[in-house]
């Protein structure tokens, strides 16, 4: 007995190992990612940082990027080189649902342990301008960030080209990674053992500050160390101290301890310790580091052996794919979106103000109700597509969603507002609160739309230049149309001259249902 608590006394001494390790993700069962941010660059917000990407060879290609959606990120892409047996880490960067391109810019540095090793493609990198990049920023004093993630699977590209050209992917997500986790330490190279920062000391990282991992050599010469000491010297096989790290076969493999060991009788199984809570299957070790055979540190516990790592660092908005890995659903969504809402807020809307203030013709007023209308139906629709895909995509927190969303809900009361207009102004032959309520918010929603237009071809990122020169110069035309119409309308009305439309409303001695007509003249204009 003297001997068993010994040697849990000898235990209890023991160190737990909490080496600073980089925080870890895998969002997919055999896709992980490794991320580390020095203290330095965690107390400036710039500087280095170290992030890892881990595949099985099966995948064609892997990425990771910086940024909450593709369009405007800092992608770097991992395959496997011309002979297959390292990798080649391309900086890129996205620019909407099209193949990223190069980035030349980008300031990398490939990392020990960077190859391909039993079918894992492994990229180890130091990044040290990736505080900021075209299209994007990204602040690593703050506790959260926002990532993106691709995966393509296939055959190997086996290319030494930094601007291979790649397929589309596989699957893919946006996700949210804690910082707070990653931050710390001053490695210069994290994911590997040994690695310390180089100081005139010589102090660093090393390997014996934390425990080998299951399956390891190390990791069997420790359960084989045990020894007999005491008054048990004689029995062999006795434990003196409890190994740091068990053996990945367990618990079929657990080492059988003689009952000699024990001489208060306990059989050749101790049946509480070293385990916590009393579970054979929990161990000891509490390290969130081991070491590897080649002498990279991986940060699951110990003895894990599952093979999927922890994404406690990282929470991912998709639990799926966006449209289900199908982006040319997406892409037609998009497109579908910007061309009606073009339509109404380029066509429809400007025309029909416009007409209702400078045209002169039979039914004039039926044609702008109808534009109108037939406007907000189609707005409608874009509205519908737009809110699915900036769902879908996780944009619903961007100016050009949250602006679609304000202009619906005001464009929803016009039709109420301009029929009590009406009403209202043959009532009181002036205008009313309705009047100015219905005319102003016209006016509003229409401006608005044009400029919302444009930041949405901002937001979409892949839209060609010949597009945005077109929107730009239908948008000044109309824009400009618009508003010149309810200039001249204004001055009209000041001069108290009736708008060309006050004949078509002769045409009804009960007056048309002027939706969006602009009222403000005397009564026998309205056929009284």
């Amino acid at each position: 007995m003297k001997s068993f608590v010994a040697a849990l006394t000898a235990l209890s001494l023991v160190p737990i190992v909490s080496a600073q390790s980089p925080a870890k993700t895998c969002p997919e069962s055999d896709i992980c990612f490794q991320l580390n941010i020095p203290e330095a660059t965690a107390s400036s917000g710039t500087g280095d940082i170290f992030f890892q990407l881990k595949a099985p060879t099966t995948y064609q290609w892997v990425s990771l990027g910086q940024g909450s959606r593709m369009s405007g990120s800092n992608i770097f892409i991992m395959y496997t080189n011309a002979d297959g047996t390292n990798v080649t880490l391309s900086p890129r960067l996205g620019t909407g649902h099209v193949e990223p391109q190069h980035d030349t810019n980008a300031q990398i540095t490939v990392l020990d342990g960077t190859g391909v090793s039993g079918g894992m493609m492994t990229a180890n990198v130091k990044c040290s301008n990736c505080d900021s990049w075209s299209g994007g920023s990204m602040d690593f004093s703050s506790d959260s960030s926002q990532w993106i993630y691709a995966y393509k699977k296939g055959e190997a590209l086996n290319t030494d080209d930094l601007d291979a050209s790649i397929s589309q992917h596989d699957g893919a997500s946006p996700f949210s990674w804690n910082l707070a986790s990653a931050k710390g330490g001053d490695s210069a190279n994290p994911f590997m053992a040994g690695s310390g920062s180089g100081s005139g000391s010589g102090t660093g990282t090393g390997s014996t500050s934390l425990p080998p991992c299951a399956g390891t050599a190390a990791a069997t010469a420790t359960l084989a160390s045990l020894t007999a000491t005491g008054s048990n010297a004689d029995a062999k096989g006795c434990p003196t101290a409890y190994p740091t790290e068990f053996s990945a076969a367990w618990p079929t493999a657990r080492p059988t301890w003689a009952a000699s060991c024990f001489p208060s009788g306990y059989g050749s199984w101790p049946t509480n310790a070293p385990w916590r809570g009393g579970s054979n299957n929990d161990k000891r070790q509490e390290a969130q580091a081991c070491v590897n055979e080649d002498g990279s540190i991986s940060n699951s516990q110990p003895g894990d052996g599952s093979g999927n790592g922890s994404s406690s660092s990282a929470s991912f908005k998709n639990a799926g794919v966006p449209f289900g890995g199908n982006y040319q659903k997406a892409n037609n969504i998009i497109l579908a979106h910007g061309v009606l809402a073009s339509l109404a807020f380029l066509a429809l809307f400007p025309t029909g103000g416009i007409l209702i203030r400078i045209a002169s013709f039979t039914g004039l007023i039926w044609v702008h109700a109808a534009c109108q209308l037939l406007g907000y139906m189609i707005y409608i629709i874009a509205f519908g597509l737009g809110i699915y895909y900036a769902t879908e995509m996780d944009l619903t927190s961007n100016s050009h969603p949250i602006i679609g969303i304000a202009l619906f809900i005001l464009l929803l009361i016009q039709p109420l507002s301009g029929l009590l207009h009406h009403k209202l102004f043959k009532k009181h032959e002036t205008r009313t609160a309705w009047s100015y309520g219905h005319l102003s918010i016209g006016r509003i929603a229409i401006v608005l739309g044009i400029i919302n237009g444009g930041l949405g071809i901002r937001l979409a990122g892949d839209v060609s230049q010949g597009g945005k020169v077109a929107y730009a110069v239908i948008a000044a035309i109309m824009g400009l149309s618009y508003l010149a119409s309810v200039i001249l309308g204004e001055r009209r009305r000041r001069r108290n001259a009736p708008p060309s439309y006050s004949i078509s409303l002769k045409e009804s001695s009960h007056g048309a249902p002027a939706l969006y007509s602009d009222a403000g003249y005397v009564h026998e204009h309205y056929g009284k």
